[in-house]
């Protein structure tokens, strides 16, 4: 005959908890404990169950449910567990619920019937996850924060507005996050018409467990979004152009021809992202320093952008690799004043009018320098 007994004890203490995650916790976990004697006894539990038989398998075997984004699942525990099972399977729900990223961020409540069969426990437990966040097989997982910009850098690039990141090993805070993907943007221009502003939401387990939730704002409709990247895309500016002839510094000129050609200077910054200046033909000096970096990425170039101060405004400009040194190149002043005046010039040539932070960028000492450029082209010519 079966008996069904409520754990008060359990009960109470599950009730008196306050436990936070994404989108809200139940107050309470609600537990049945059930002393059942079948007619047919048996050693063995359900072929579909998890055994376990310690109190860290057990832990383990309902983070997996999690893991997998499982509403239900059964275990059964070894006739020789280590433990008390009533007392273990509450302390199990609540650690992982409190002490995990993973279910801090998308679990709502874990709640579990126990029931004993002569020799042995068996549990089903029950997972509700919240509705306001990505399903658990959605979630990226990762040992470490190395390649976390390649994970981002195809999220932009996809258009997509929400991501989900749990990393077993991670020190980086939520600003630290957020920088990362302005970087990872700022690195790889052409992945998105316009740079995202990103909101991160940390959640901590144990150790250095870390889920980050980070959030993508494309300032303009998904359509507009994926419009502006098709035409960015098919843009091809070095059709005419015999890539393979040319040496680095020939490349970077080339690309700095082709932008000032193509884009003016918009001092008032009207339009000021990497599209304006593609596309439109127009933008201030950020959208024209972020296309350099494109444009020099097309052709095979190592290329950065700075953010610092000219003549005391904020302004924007690059640097460029070349055979090795590092060169600035402002694309606005070139179109404004032509090339002669900013292109590759090393960091003597620019102190007075420009401040940036020197210690976050290479020192440029190149020796090469517009003129001998253009005399080398004039000769060729001749």
């Amino acid at each position: 005959m079966e008996k069904r007994r409520f754990a008060a004890g359990i009960l109470t203490a599950a009730a008196a908890l306050s436990l936070s995650g994404c989108g809200g916790m139940f107050d309470t976990e609600y537990v049945v404990t059930n002393d059942y004697v079948p007619a047919a006894q048996t050693n063995a539990g359900p072929a579909d169950a998890v055994s376990v038989s310690t109190f860290s398998q057990l832990k383990r075997a309902i983070l997996d449910l999690v893991s997998r984004g499982e509403t239900e699942g059964r275990l059964t525990f070894d006739q020789a567990y280590e433990g008390d099972i009533t007392a273990d399977m509450a302390s199990a729900c609540w650690e992982v619920r409190t002490q995990d990223a993973l279910c801090a961020y998308c679990v709502e409540n874990i709640a579990y019937d126990l029931t004993q069969i002569v020799t042995y426990y068996e549990a089903t437990v029950y997972i509700s996850y919240s509705d306001r966040v990505p399903a658990p097989e959605e979630i990226v997982h990762m040992q470490y924060t190395t390649g976390v910009g390649d994970v981002i850098k195809s999220a932009v690039e996809q258009g997509q507005s929400r991501l989900a990141v749990l990393i077993s090993r991670s020190s980086t805070s939520a600003a630290g996050m957020e920088q990362l993907v302005s970087r990872t943007y700022r690195e790889n221009p052409g992945i998105a018409p316009r740079e995202p502003a990103a909101s991160v939401n940390l959640f901590s387990g144990t150790g250095t467990q870390r889920l980050y939730e980070i959030n993508l704002s494309y300032g303009m409709s998904a359509q507009e979004r994926l419009s502006r990247k098709e035409e960015m895309d098919e843009l091809d500016p070095f059709v005419q152009l015999d890539t393979a002839g040319l040496g680095q510094a020939e490349k970077a000129l080339a690309a700095c021809e082709y932008l000032t050609g193509s884009c003016a200077y918009d001092g008032e910054g009207q339009y000021n992202d990497i599209y304006s200046a593609l596309i439109r033909g127009q933008s201030g000096s950020e959208g024209m320093a972020l296309a350099y970096v494109d444009l020099c990425g097309r052709l095979g170039l190592d290329c950065q952008i700075i953010y610092g101060q000219r003549d005391w405004q904020d302004s924007c400009w690059n640097l460029v690799q070349v055979d090795g040194d590092y060169y600035h190149v402002d694309p606005s002043m070139c179109a404004e004043n032509g090339l002669e005046g900013a292109f590759l010039l090393r960091d003597e040539d620019m102190w007075g009018s420009y401040r940036w932070d020197t210690a976050a960028y290479p020192a440029c000492q190149g020796e090469l320098r517009y003129w001998n450029m253009a005399g080398q082209t004039s000769a060729r010519e001749d």
